[in-house]
């Protein structure tokens, strides 16, 4: 590994590190403004230009999803042979490409076709800008480094709808196709400025057992599906909910919610902790499970931010809590691998929960739909006790 760079070796992270940790994590927000940009002009592209039904909207705007998710763990087993610099490149070319021809798509299907290769782009630039933090970080950092990259799309996400509505009143919808996929090709000079972590054969350790590796993987992986319930029910459903209570404004819930994870997290750079002891799994999961809750009960719009808030700071540790348990269950070289398919679970959570929450909705109404999740939620610590008490040797020794 790189000297200076080595976060098995080093017991805390220097500044340098956190620098190029930071500048990986800019990097993937850049690569999600893509999807940021265009999503709030795409289904009025659909359906004006295209003369697609909300089917072909739903079509054009989740297509992306499916191959990201198939390419993810398929980039994570090519990162110790091809490195994370050239993922990221690549997936950066791949994403920006068929953005950029966008408007010479004459059918919805042209266009879905278009949506599946920035899937792959994103698949592939994520899984290698969601493990490179982690690699240039010690143990002292993990933690921070596995939340930087949800913090990022966040911010891509809140400054990217509005700005995408900016850039089309402006220059039009072929105009802000064309400005969203150039300026992924920005993730290109920022990337090609930080050093690579490159791993060989010998770095792995004969001591981490096939099975407990596994376990270590799959089970925090689980949690997190379960645990992601609560960011599709939120960003979803909440609007949605106080809608049909005639109740304006919804949409601060999902606000208040995602401000929280932001806030946290950046105030995370200054103050260090994990939260993978067992009572500290136990309240962020509670906090979320009521928090959901809260907005599933409430009727008035300042108890539903309530329960945003309280859901935004159950989810500002879940993540990079059980993404810790992972990195710290595998060797080395298969750190890319278990990552990519552990970040790849949180977008098939929101899947898997968008879909079945919503059918549950249909049939029982708003308010059951969200005591479901809540105690989804609680499943999910169960899973994520079962968790951390896997311990890999990586573990045991911090």
């Amino acid at each position: 590994m790189q000297t200076g760079l080595n976060s098995e070796v080093a017991e805390t992270t220097d500044k340098r590190s956190m620098r190029y940790a930071l500048l990986i994590s800019l990097a993937a927000g850049i690569g999600y403004l893509p999807f940021a940009l265009t999503l709030p002009i795409l289904p009025g592209h659909v359906t004006d230009r295209l003369h697609g039904g909300p089917a072909d909207v739903g079509a054009v705007v989740s297509g992306y999803a499916v191959t990201s998710l198939l390419f993810r763990p398929v980039s994570g087993v090519l990162t110790n042979r091809l490195g994370t610099r050239a993922l990221s490149v690549a997936g950066a070319v791949l994403t920006a490409l068929p953005t950029v021809c966008y408007p010479l798509a004459g059918s919805t299907s042209q266009l879905v076709g278009l949506r599946l290769l920035v899937g792959v782009g994103m698949g592939v630039m994520h899984a290698a800008t969601g493990v490179w933090p982690v690699q240039l970080v010690a143990k002292d950092r993990q933690n921070w480094a596995l939340g930087l990259g949800g913090t990022v799309n966040y911010l891509a996400l809140g400054l990217g709808v509005p700005l995408g509505t900016l850039i089309a009143h402006w220059a039009g919808t072929a105009g802000t196709f064309v400005v969203a996929g150039l300026v992924t090709l920005l993730v290109i000079p920022i990337v090609l400025c930080v050093p690579e972590v490159r791993l060989s054969s010998k770095t792995d350790k004969a001591d981490v057992e096939r099975r407990r590796a596994v376990l270590g993987t799959v089970l925090p992986s689980v949690a997190l599906i379960l645990t992601a319930f609560g960011f599709a029910a939120v960003a979803t459903f909440a609007v949605a909910k106080f809608n049909a209570l005639g109740v304006a404004g919804g949409g601060a819930v999902v606000t208040a919610y995602s401000l929280t994870v932001v806030l946290l997290r950046t105030a995370g750079t200054w103050i260090r902790w994990e939260a993978t002891r067992p009572r500290a799994l136990v309240a962020l999961f509670l906090v979320e499970a009521v928090g959901i809750a809260l907005v599933g009960l409430s009727g008035e719009l300042v108890m539903g931010v309530i329960g945003g808030v309280l859901t935004g700071v159950g989810m500002w540790q879940i993540y990079p809590a059980l993404g810790v348990f992972v990195v710290r269950s595998v060797s080395e070289r298969g750190r890319a691998l278990a990552l990519s398919v552990f970040g790849a679970c949180f977008t098939a959570g929101v899947a898997i929960g968008s879909g079945s929450l919503g059918l549950i909705a249909q049939a029982a109404g708003y308010q059951a739909m969200f005591l479901v999740c809540a105690a989804c939620i609680l499943v999910g610590l169960l899973v994520a006790m079962t968790a951390s008490r896997v311990r890999g040797p990586a573990a045991t020794r911090g």
